[in-house]
């Protein structure tokens, strides 16, 4: 079975590389008007079996295509089942098509018309097409509407198939896709069949009995069977050129061979061995012979039989039906007219004979002599090479016949050459010799010009003639190109008014987008919260106004008591030194302790000082890495300052600028804000020409904005001599940000922090007593992640047997570190032992916090209870088990808050508000609260020792929030939290040894994730190329991640092929802080009007998808999720999945556990699916995609009901196929062809295959689409090996989306095949694929529109709706 997989899969790569070789290759003789060369069969591009590779050596651009055969046609265009056929309804293409015209009309096909445009390039753009057999006026059409507006040789044709109608395409361009054979005359190859061709003197006598002579109306006429052949010359449409190869004689007769039957050249050909037999009967008659004239007479009437049955043939042409042959063959019919004559090449050298009567009788004779025998030739004669010639070339053919013919005292000859199947040929020169030899040889010499002609066989004749075969060569020539000329004058015409058309349009380029006001980065915000940014223009009066507040806020009560809290901070005892070092210092690194105050006490030095002098200027911006940091320290400054009105209020001069929401007064001069927001004002002011002073937090945290963000502003302090930069660090590694930017001053500042007692993991287990059982699911038997292993063995007979293992992915069984346990109990050694190292044990956390109220030496400690976990997800399990305890039930005693930055600001409020006695605080938070913000009446510190990280994954191209260990630096700030005002204590549920392995800092972002979201940022912002940009980073990646990085944005279609420029969906995707295969979903996702489901999809490729497997039940868990399956796909099954977890949410916690303990699905998982999910549509509301809802959408809370109304309850066939779209956009280049393996056994189940652009790939059992067998295409979210290559999450696409949203599509237009990005293949009419290609343009113009006005809704567009209904009506 492998073998005729592999001669299959071996003949189809065969046929599609014939096919588009076929279109590839260059016509042999250049493209050329028909009228110029002959003719010739259309052949496959390799027609040698010998060749492998046909290589086509790249040279300048020029306007033509390769030529198929009609058999190879059908060959390309039928290559099996496994490549989908692609038809559009009649009614749905035609509506299509006078959209796109319409569109064209309205916006002016816009284009870039080349500036080294010429006529002879016009020229040849007219010749290939009118190689193609188009019609002169819609050659002309097609050129008005492409070329002027840019196209080139493939708009044309894109046009002409778009616009022609079906019956007047060319053949090979129509549209049916059935095998059919197209053929309307007869084909005669080259070299000329059955021809007799006769040389006359250009000075011909009425009494030479061998010439034709002129008849008394005028008319010409030759024989009957000379008229026979020369019509039959005339049907096959051959020029007056032979090949000038004549090998190809050979092949041109093998395809003529191949060629249907055609009754009108069967009588042609038979009508004229009819007028040759009873020519050659009259001669035996005359000559006596009778046995001779009797076979001739029996063969006369054979022939005549023949010939009335063609006449009785259907495809019979009347027309050429001989209806005055003679007896005697003596009567000859009237040719055409003069145009037929040139057209047939009747006289080839001589003046037609209509002109000949014109000429006076007495015109002298052309009368030379040819004697070389004084020069001293010793090779052939031109006779001897002639009769040499034929022995070789026509051997069974008799000698050449010479006929000598005296003129007066001269002489001429005619020679009579059988060229066996291609007829006779006779010639006689018009030149006259004055002795017989003479005339013999010029004979022969003409003979061979005919026989041989293109070849040099010239240079092996005598002197004499040999200059007479370079005359009638040059003779040719120009008769030729004086015809042509007159042939092509209208071309000509066309082409030079279509010039000077060009020349007068002035310069048409592609309209360049302008810059979206709406754009952003990581912190998107809407055009209405920029507006309320009012740091603008700077007026003196504002700045008198500020400095009169600040007078009258520090003369406040408030601000007095506050004055006396701030001045204990340790920052304080060195304000004078910042000052001083800024004074002296344009760049300063100030390296804080936690808890030192410089969050919010070097701000208000810096306003304070400003203020209090003379300056001109005072506008001072702080970025913080999150929204809620820069809340809260905007909040608390402006109590420190004693303003009653808050951030943002009539008098204050602090505020804040986050996403969403904004606090920003007329008078502000303190501003807060994240890092995107700066980036943001950065776009539209690049040298921040009202800022006086940039202060950048927590700059040690390394995130991706912060390091762009340096790097710009480190070329704006070489730009504005007036602007001053503040780096605010932890004692990370300060010193690197003070050599990035020219060793400028380090200021360390000591933290205020009291002793912190720590216990590890096997301590905290030993104290409270904590026993791991053996069925929890903290304990490592039971693994909910892991991969299995198959091995096939075949035995003898056939027999074959099934091995599979268990790898656990992430992890390995047992604890691989040291631990020395011998100090502590059975009970710890047994846990630590057990324990699952990667799981944060909930219960255990539950033991401790109720250890902390129930122990005597903790109890009496009054404090705050910080624990730190990875993300949300965990946040809301742990809150949920909290309040559902029994031993925390009491309100009176605990209260359980979390803080998150997604939560609303009231939540996080609570969360630094000081209990009432008596009352124990805990809060639950992520990594936020180790440096970003201050919660004062901490206590004890719980460390999970886990954080979520962005990170890249190769096998799917993607990045995600990852849950990893902290790093020593993290321990330490969480450690340090616990001792603010008093001696703390610090629970790290992680061992000593684990933590010594912990790395000493975090990896740099910019080094961890993918560049994608950087590099769009680059590029709209006008930065250069990334590559150049990212080199002056402080810790600059990898070129081959930049490249890998550009080189998606390019196959998604977020930025230009040739040059580092977005198009309009990349300057969507930069707007939106996600994934750009993410970003992409969620776009078409919101125009499609499926938003929700998709966004819940794309929550799921963020995180991972819910379903579990455990390892003692994994036929289960796939039966369990095979339940789920729709429409074969992974990502749906997990829709389907959430539906059904949304549907039981509002039955309680236990309704839930069920329901994801029957579908092996984890409620975490689904917890963060759904704050994800919400998370992206508000960056979809904000980026003006979807209207903002009315029904206000709650943060995830602790303390809140669910998100948001239920979904609906299932998706109709309609929805699928527009999911299946969007999911295509999305993944695309994620596909793979499936390899299909037909069973005879039904029940035989085959593992699924698939061919991707890299190689086979085997789907993963967990795949709903495992068993899966048919032709089609697989979409899959990533890559991964274990063993094997697999693919995983996967869904069954279809052809329509592929085309709508997927890489380059090449139209093939003589094979009827379309091509995506060169090896995904189907099926289509031309027509078809070119409106594929339009639409394509249609969608990116609808996101232009969408670009240059926000506010517009594109919902409804008409070209929305009608690729909505495309998309709709095709059946997968």
């Amino acid at each position: 079975m492998g073998g005729k997989k592999k001669k299959k899969q071996r003949a189809e790569a065969a046929a599609v590389a014939a096919a588009t070789a076929a279109v590839r290759l260059p016509r042999p003789d250049g493209a050329q008007p028909e009228g110029e060369k002959k003719n010739q069969s259309l052949r496959p591009a390799a027609a040698k079996p010998s060749t492998k590779e046909v290589k086509v050596k790249a040279g300048p651009k020029t306007y033509s295509f390769g030529t198929a055969s009609s058999n190879e046609l059908n060959t390309a265009g039928n290559l099996d089942r496994s490549i989908p056929k692609v038809v559009i309804k009649s009614e749905l293409e035609q509506r299509i098509i006078r959209l796109i015209n319409q569109f064209k009309t309205q916006h002016g096909k816009s284009g870039t018309i080349s500036g080294r445009l010429t006529a002879k390039k016009l020229q040849d753009l007219y010749i290939a097409l009118q190689g193609f057999s188009f019609r002169a006026e819609d050659i002309e059409e097609a050129m008005k509407n492409t070329v002027i507006y840019g196209g080139d040789l493939h708009s044309a044709l894109d046009w002409l198939c778009l616009n022609l109608p079906d019956d007047s395409l060319p053949d090979g361009f129509r549209q049916k896709l059935q095998e059919e054979e197209t053929k309307t005359k007869p084909k005669f190859q080259l070299p000329v069949k059955a021809e007799i061709n006769y040389e006359k003197s250009e000075v011909q006598k009425g009494d030479d009995k061998p010439q034709i002579k002129a008849a008394e109306s005028g008319s010409t006429q030759v024989s009957m069977k000379e008229w026979i052949l020369q019509y039959a010359e005339k049907a096959s449409s051959s020029g007056d050129d032979d090949s000038d190869d004549p090998n190809n004689e050979l092949p041109e007769k093998t395809c003529e061979k191949e060629e249907r039957f055609d009754p009108n050249e069967l009588y042609l050909e038979l009508t004229a061995k009819l007028v040759d037999v009873k020519e050659r009967a009259l001669s035996f008659k005359q000559n006596n012979n009778k046995h001779a004239h009797r076979e001739a007479s029996e063969r006369i009437k054979i022939l005549q039989q023949e010939i009335k049955q063609l006449e009785k043939h259907p495809a019979f042409d009347p027309s050429i039906k001989m209806v005055d042959i003679k007896k005697n063959g003596k009567g000859l019919p009237e040719l055409p007219d003069d145009k037929h004559e040139d057209a047939l090449n009747l006289t080839l050298l001589e003046e037609s004979t209509p002109k000949l009567k014109e000429k006076p009788r007495n015109e002298p004779k052309d009368v030379r002599n040819f004697d070389y025998t004084s020069r001293s030739w010793t090779g052939k004669s031109p006779k001897q090479f002639l009769i040499d010639w034929c022995r070789k070339n026509l051997p069974t053919s008799p000698a050449p016949n010479y006929r000598k013919i005296p003129v007066g005292r001269f002489w001429k000859c005619s020679v009579r050459v059988n060229r066996q199947k291609d007829g006779i040929l006779e010639v006689c020169p018009t030149i006259l010799t004055e002795d017989a030899m003479q005339a013999q040889h010029l004979a022969s010499t003409l003979a061979l010009w005919h026989l041989v002609r293109g070849q040099a066989v010239h240079q092996l004749l005598p002197p004499t003639y040999r200059e007479v075969w370079i005359e009638w060569s040059e003779a040719e020539k120009k008769k030729t190109e004086t015809r042509q000329m007159e042939k092509n004058k209208p071309r000509d015409q066309f082409i030079a008014k279509l010039l000077n058309t060009l020349k007068q349009k002035p310069s048409t380029c592609i309209s360049s987008t302008t810059e979206d006001l709406e754009d952003s980065w990581e912190n998107l915000i809407t055009e209405d919260d920029f507006r309320s940014l009012r740091i603008a223009k700077e007026r003196d009066d504002n700045l008198n106004s500020a400095k009169i507040i600040l007078k009258n806020l520090q003369s406040s009560v408030k601000f007095q008591k506050l004055l006396k809290e701030r001045q204990l901070l340790p920052v304080f005892q060195h304000r004078k030194q910042i000052l001083e070092t800024l004074r002296r210092h344009r760049v300063v690194v100030v390296a804080g302790e936690t808890g030192s105050g410089k969050s919010t006490q070097i701000p208000q030095f810096l306003l304070d000082d400003l203020l209090s002098s003379e300056t001109t200027q005072c506008n001072i911006i702080c970025t913080q890495p999150r929204r809620i940091s820069a809340v809260s320290l905007a909040t608390r400054v402006c109590e420190e300052l004693g303003c009653e009105e808050g951030p943002g209020g009539k008098n204050s001069l602090c505020g804040y600028q986050i996403r969403l929401e904004s606090k920003v007064g007329e008078l502000t001069k303190l501003l807060y804000c994240t890092t995107g927001v700066l980036l943001r004002k950065l776009q539209h002011d690049a040298f921040l020409t009202t800022v006086s002073h940039v202060i950048v937090d927590e700059v040690h945290e390394r995130s991706v904005q912060s390091d762009f963000l340096l790097i710009i502003l480190k070329e704006l302090m070489q730009k504005r001599s007036n602007l001053n930069l503040i780096l605010m660090s932890a004692t990370v590694d300060s010193d690197k940000f003070a050599r990035y930017f020219g060793h400028c001053p380090v200021i360390n500042i000591p933290g205020r922090i009291y002793p912190v007692e720590v216990y590890h993991l096997e301590e905290v287990v030993e104290e409270t007593g904590y026993i791991l059982e053996k069925d929890s699911e903290y304990c490592q038997r039971f693994l909910e992640e892991e991969e299995e292993i198959n091995v096939t063995v075949t035995g003898k007979g056939g027999k074959t047997f099934h091995h599979q293992e268990y790898l656990v992915k992430g992890t390995q069984p047992g604890n691989n570190l040291v631990i020395d346990l011998e100090k502590y109990s059975s009970r710890t050694c047994h846990a630590i032992q057990y324990m699952h190292p990667t799981k944060i044990n909930m219960d255990l956390i539950l033991d401790l916090i109720n250890f902390l109220d129930k122990s005597a030496p903790f109890r009496a400690v009054d404090g705050a209870v910080l624990v730190f976990l990875p993300g949300l997800a965990h946040i809301q399990q742990l809150y949920d088990l909290l309040t559902t305890d029994k031993r925390f039930q009491d309100r009176k005693r605990f209260k359980v808050i979390a803080l998150h930055s997604i939560l609303s600001s009231q939540d996080q409020a609570a969360a630094f508000k000081v209990p009432p006695q008596g009352v124990r605080k805990i809060v639950l938070a992520t990594n936020i609260a180790e440096t970003g913000i201050t919660i004062p009446d901490v206590v004890f510190v719980i460390d999970s020792g886990k954080t979520k990280e962005n990170r890249y994954h190769e096998s799917s191209q993607m990045s995600s929030l990852v849950e990893t260990f902290i790093s020593k630096a993290n321990a330490l700030q969480r450690q340090g939290r616990a001792g603010r005002i008093r001696e703390g204590f610090c629970f790290r549920l992680y061992t000593q040894e684990r933590y010594d392995s912990f790395i000493d800092y975090s990896v740099p972002e910019i080094l961890r994730v993918p560049l994608e979201e950087l590099c769009l940022h680059i590029m709209k912002c006008n930065h250069g190329s990334p590559e150049d940009f990212l080199a002056r980073a402080l810790d600059p990646p990898q070129l081959q991640v930049i490249s890998n990085a550009m080189n998606l944005l390019r196959k998604i279609g977020a930025c230009e092929i040739n040059e580092a420029k977005l198009t309009p969906l990349g300057q969507h995707l930069a707007a939106l802080p996600v994934n750009v295969r993410i970003g992409k979903m969620l776009i078409f996702g919101a125009i499609f009007g499926c938003l929700e489901t998709v966004a819940t999809i794309a929550a799921a490729m963020a995180e991972k998808s819910p379903f579990v497997t455990p390892i003692n039940g994994k036929e289960e868990a796939n039966l369990a999720k095979s339940a789920l399956a729709l429409a074969n796909s992974d990502h749906l099954a997990i829709y389907k999945a959430y539906l059904g977890w949304k549907n039981v949410e509002s039955d309680g916690y236990r309704a839930e556990m069920a329901y994801c303990k029957k579908h092996f699905l984890s409620r975490t998982t689904l917890i963060t699916m759904e704050d994800i999910k919400q998370e992206l549509i508000k960056l979809m509301e904000a980026a003006g995609f979807v209207p903002s809802r009315t029904r206000g959408i709650k943060h995830q809370s602790c303390s809140k009901g669910p998100l948001a109304e239920h979904p609906k309850k299932s998706l109709s066939d309609k929805e699928i196929l527009l999911l299946k779209a969007v999911l295509t956009a999305g993944l695309y280049d994620n596909i793979g062809k499936i390899i299909y393996t037909p069973s005879v056994d039904i029940t035989d189940k085959v593992i699924c295959c698939v061919e991707t652009a890299q190689g086979k790939a085997q789907l993963h059992p967990s795949s709903v689409n495992r068993d899966l067998q048919t032709n089609g295409l697989l979409l899959y979210k990533e890559k991964v090996k274990y063993g094997r290559i697999y693919v995983q999450e996967t869904t069954l696409t279809s052809p329509f989306p592929v085309l709508l949203f997927g890489g380059a599509i090449e139209v093939m237009h003589r094979e009827r095949l379309l091509s995506v990005d060169g090896w995904i293949h189907f099926q289509a009419p031309v027509r078809t694929g070119i409106i594929f290609k339009e639409l394509r343009s249609l969608i990116e113009s609808v996101l232009l529109k969408k670009l240059e006005d926000p506010k517009i809704s594109i919902e409804d567009d008409e070209i929305i709706q009608i690729i909505m209904e495309l998309i709709k009506t095709e059946h997968c």
